[in-house]
């Protein structure tokens, strides 16, 4: 006896179909966990992207998310399809009540990594940049690096570099590390571009000391590149990151070694050479 693999994959899929086109949350949830299950095993379930597509237009959040994965994952062989989404994504960017919607759908857009996206992600990101909520303000932060991959052209063009610029004075440590990731993500493809002032050294300072054990690992390598113009302002970053020789985290303590040894070489003072 033989067995028919092509029809029981298709019956597969039209059971999956008819899964996703539930009127009840938990079975698209399910639905959904399945396809994303086969799709991490290599299975080949784009014939359903429409379907999914479908269930993009709700309320739950947990759900949104496993579209927005598949979509991801799909964006690149289907764009055409891919720009059927970009409606919603725009609607979710301006969803006043839930800032995690918001982040969510600005940082699929940058993750679609398809250049005719470019257009209908600038808007909802200018604003996802002034957001009122910190975590909307990190996510755009990273997804301006998302979009530089695309075309670093356009997004020169656009002045989204000069926006992550800017968000190096937020009063958020968490936006203020994300953007330094990004600015260094930049720097390391075009080359140093950005000089640090005293105004600017301060708040990376500020930041330092607030941000997660990674964020400062961001912003310590950050200020090993970019060395401050003024010997003062050296010194006076030197006392504030020789804390961090101390730091339970073994990188950041690596990173401030970074910034000590390069920094060292513009101190006149031997007594603070040795102590350093």
């Amino acid at each position: 006896m033989s067995i028919d693999f092509r029809n029981s994959k298709r019956g597969e899929i039209n059971e999956l179909r008819m899964e996703l086109l539930s009127v009840k949350i938990p079975k698209k949830k399910e639905a959904l966990k399945k396809i994303i299950a086969s799709m991490t095993l290599g299975k080949d379930v784009s014939s359903l992207f429409t379907d999914v597509l479908k269930c993009m237009d709700t309320p739950n959040i947990e759900l949104k998310k496993l579209v927005y994965l598949y979509i991801i994952n799909y964006a690149k062989s289907q764009p055409d399809l891919a720009i059927l989404a970009v409606n919603t994504f725009r609607k979710d960017a301006r969803e006043r009540s839930n800032p995690l919607m918001r982040g969510l759908a600005v940082r699929t857009m940058g993750c679609i990594g398809v250049e005719s996206i470019i257009d209908y992600i600038c808007e909802p990101l200018k604003d996802a940049l002034n957001d009122e909520d910190p975590y909307v303000r990190k996510t755009a932060a990273v997804s301006i690096i998302k979009l530089y991959d695309i075309s670093a052209e356009r997004c020169e063009e656009l002045e989204f570099v000069d926006r992550l610029i800017d968000l190096l004075s937020d009063g958020n440590a968490m936006v203020v590390s994300n953007a330094v990731a990004s600015l260094m993500e930049i720097t390391n493809r075009k080359g140093k571009f950005f000089e640090m002032d005293g105004s600017s050294l301060h708040k990376l300072l500020t930041a330092l000391s607030e941000c997660t054990e990674w964020g400062r690992v961001y912003i310590l390598d950050f200020l090993a590149t970019h060395l401050p113009e003024d010997t003062r302002e050296i010194e006076s970053a030197v006392q504030r990151v020789v804390p961090h020789l101390s730091h339970s985290n073994a990188a950041v303590v690596l990173s401030a070694a970074k910034v000590l040894i390069r920094y060292m070489d513009y101190i006149t003072d031997e007594d603070k050479i040795k102590s350093i």
